[in-house]
């Protein structure tokens, strides 16, 4: 009674092999002339998360510049410097100030 159903679990078992690609699709890669495009307008190709894929991150416009509040910056503000960020970069772990000053530590995938 027991062997169909171990013989059907080995079955299903050995239909699951590893990939090559470790099961993630493939990164996307910025096209040359959006690469060029990003950097000459003071961007940063960056990689967007976990996903791989390459994105241009926007210079902010107070990049450095002092903020106490999230509204003081267009991308965000760091809680560590109390700065604007450079990048409008979104992904990673970081720490920024929200509209009411309080400190937000976040991760972003």
């Amino acid at each position: 009674m027991k062997l169909p159903l171990i013989l059907s679990m080995i079955v299903a078992l050995a239909a699951c092999t590893p990939s090559d690609d470790g099961g993630m699709p493939p990164s996307e890669r910025l096209a040359p002339d959006a690469r060029a495009q990003c950097e000459s307008a003071g961007g940063q190709v960056m990689i967007a998360g976990l996903s791989g894929n390459e994105m241009c991150a926007t210079r902010s416009p107070q990049a450095g510049e002092s903020c106490s509040v999230a509204s003081d910056c267009s991308s965000y503000c760091d809680a560590d410097t109390r700065t604007c960020a450079t990048y409008n970069y979104p992904f990673g772990c970081y720490a920024f100030l929200a509209e009411d000053g309080e400190r937000v530590d976040i991760c972003v995938d």
